[in-house]
């Protein structure tokens, strides 16, 4: 059964809920736990207090929230160079830091994915955001945008196909994370962000734009906080690149863990999250 976290509004007090819910699960562990988040890019005083309580634990680990958020967006390359400069910026950098034997990054395989003759390169995210633009939608014959309420969909998208802005006409649009031919042999080490969807919504005076992301799993204490700091940025990002308003972050924790060796045990773990020591 699913597990809702909807009340919280902001990102951070909304990852502490299922983290503490993690921490009292048997094994913490739990199965598809789904986080909404309103809010996506308000953060407050005890937000930044929690974030830096993360950062400290993760930095014995050689990680830092920064880190793990730029490997979805890479927020600072984008504030110098801007749209579309930062792209060629980043797979340059990429280029030269990528170890052997890595898959490299979320944000790279969003801008750089092989079309349908291998023989190019195309860019699943600008497409898509060309496409969330008031002048990327259908049109009625009466001139107004044509806009669906929703959309079915599975992760099975082909960028090289599926974002052709020429025959595309739903609400939305997907960026393909999961590179079958590269990680469907694999046993771990793989991507755990599956699938993100983005969905054009009609608000009050124009449309915002929502984004729904999927992790096959989620590390609570090492990953989850980062990525969804990372994740609100894109859909921010996305959002002012296609001239929409910022909608809802949701994202779907098909398998979450509460990696507390990651914190340095059970009992920083607790500290860290605000609860009593383990009786």
């Amino acid at each position: 059964m699913a597990i809702l976290f909807d009340d919280k509004e902001r990102v951070v007090p909304t990852w502490l809920a299922a983290a503490k819910h993690l921490e009292s699960s048997p094994g913490r562990k739990a199965m598809n736990i789904v986080l909404e988040i309103a809010e996506p890019l308000a953060v407050t005083a005890e937000d930044k207090a929690l974030m830096q309580r993360v950062d400290d634990a993760l930095m014995a680990k050689d990680l830092t929230l920064r880190t793990v958020a730029g490997t979805i967006f890479p927020l600072d390359l984008y504030r110098r160079y801007g749209r579309p400069g930062f792209y060629e910026k980043y797979k340059a950098m990429l280029k030269r830091g990528k170890k052997a034997g890595t898959w490299g990054t979320y944000a790279l395989r969003m801008i750089d994915r092989a079309s349908k003759d291998c023989a190019n390169s195309i860019n699943p995210l600008d497409m898509l955001i060309k496409r969330l633009r008031d002048d990327g939608q259908p049109k009625k014959q009466n001139g107004q945008i044509s806009s669906f309420t929703s959309a079915y969909e599975l992760g099975v998208s082909d960028p090289a196909i599926d974002s052709d802005a020429s025959y595309a006409n739903g609400v939305g649009g997907e960026v393909p994370t999961y590179n079958a031919a590269i990680d469907g042999r694999e046993w771990m080490g793989m991507p755990c962000l599956s699938h993100l969807s983005f969905k054009r919504v009609e608000t009050d005076g124009g449309y915002a734009v929502n984004l729904t992301a999927m992790y096959r799993s989620h590390h609570y204490c090492a990953r989850a906080l980062g990525n969804l700091l990372g994740l609100a940025q894109l859909l921010s990002f996305v959002a002012k690149e296609a001239e929409l308003k910022v909608g809802t972050l949701t994202c779907l924790s098909s398998h979450a863990v509460l990696d507390v060796d990651m914190w340095g045990g059970v009992k920083q773990a607790r500290t860290i999250l605000g609860l009593p020591p383990s009786k």
